[in-house]
């Protein structure tokens, strides 16, 4: 993987050593979305040149968008047809000062599968429910249809091997099993024994969810102007970074400073677009299929995710992307965005 970019909003390389350190002796989970993975490891037998002719030249909006989203949509109607199965039944929400709310402002009550977190919110305030990240939500109990396997919740974290070096757990995880980061848009699958609504100037977690949803901004910005191939794409404690494979080393595709400037304009227009932030559940064969051309997404999908399991992607307007999530609301909660530095790097380092 060689050349690509890596474009964070972090103050010096020196600062995010330090942050690194501080998140490893306990600070959040910021920086990480899940703990390191005991799943499968990637292949190391394969070639380590894996990028060949997926990336040939510079082309702006690439055919290959449109193929993924026309797969990302058909698969969307299956998922569909099971949530239609679903028996969407009274839900009760605890707030962390001990208030239970059952119903919102017009006296409709909280349903499992079909209430989500920025509902309840507004049930408090628009302003609250406006100006939160990400909701930490402990459940009670979950419905009795609702099943972690087929949510994709069970699926191994697809970044956890290449953030390994950031050395931070997702301590919920290891707390409470019951507990956990929580799309704003997502339906609730249970009642909630505790809700916190999360800022981003209060909570790691919350700007970690902001600079990961950041990453994917710039992602499809890259893929729109450039045809880049993403890799990876994860937060820093303090930033973001998208690896993305743009041809061989010293070719015309080789990513520039003259390219910053064109990047932030279209991250800017995907900003004031305030594309929404969807989830999906795919099984490994609609991944494979969604991702078939991207070599380094296939290798994560074929060497990380067991047969017969699913995952779990996003989408952003044109972006899709491999992510467990969860993500901020919309594009538009994404008020600044620099493009500061980019490198060559290599494909999980080797």
């Amino acid at each position: 993987l060689d050349p690509a970019i890596r474009a964070a909003l972090i103050a010096s390389e020196s600062k995010e050593a330090e942050d690194d350190k501080k998140e490893a002796s306990g600070g959040g989970a910021e920086g990480r979305r899940a703990k390191a993975s005991d799943g499968p490891r990637m292949d190391d037998t394969a070639s380590k040149f894996i990028g060949g002719d997926s990336f040939t030249n510079r082309t702006s909006n690439p055919q290959w968008i449109k193929v993924r989203s026309d797969v990302y949509d058909a698969v969307k109607d299956r998922r569909q047809q099971e949530l239609d199965a679903k028996v969407p039944v009274d839900i009760e929400v605890t707030m962390p000062d001990g208030k239970t709310l059952s119903a919102d402002k017009e006296g409709n009550n909280y349903q499992a599968w079909r209430t989500t977190p920025f509902d309840v919110a507004c049930t408090i305030s628009r302003g609250l429910a406006d100006s939160t990240c990400v909701a930490r939500v402990t459940y009670s109990a979950f419905v009795s249809d609702y099943d972690l396997a087929e949510d994709g919740m069970d699926a191994v974290d697809t970044l956890a091997d290449s953030m390994a070096e950031l050395s931070v757990e997702d301590e919920a995880d290891e707390k409470n099993k019951m507990t956990m980061l929580w799309d704003m848009t997502r339906p609730l699958v249970g009642s909630v024994s505790k809700m916190e609504f999360l800022k981003f100037d209060d909570e790691n977690d919350a700007r970690t969810v902001f600079w990961h949803s950041s990453a994917h901004v710039l992602g499809e910005a890259l893929e729109r102007l450039y045809g880049s191939r993403l890799t990876i794409g994860p937060p820093l404690a303090g930033g973001f970074y998208y690896d993305s494979y743009m041809g061989e080393s010293g070719g015309d595709g080789a990513f520039k400073e003259d390219d910053y400037k064109p990047v932030e304009a279209e991250v800017q227009k995907i900003v004031k677009q305030k594309q929404k932030f969807e989830r999906m559940v795919v099984t490994k064969e609609e991944a494979l299929e969604m991702f078939e051309g991207n070599p380094f997404k296939e290798q994560i999908i074929s060497t990380k995710i067991p047969d017969g399991t699913r995952t779990t992607v996003y989408r952003c307007g044109d972006l899709v992307d491999l992510c467990r999530g969860p993500h901020v609301p919309n594009t538009g909660r994404i008020k600044a965005f620099a493009a500061t530095r980019h490198s060559a790097t290599n494909w999980l380092g080797d």
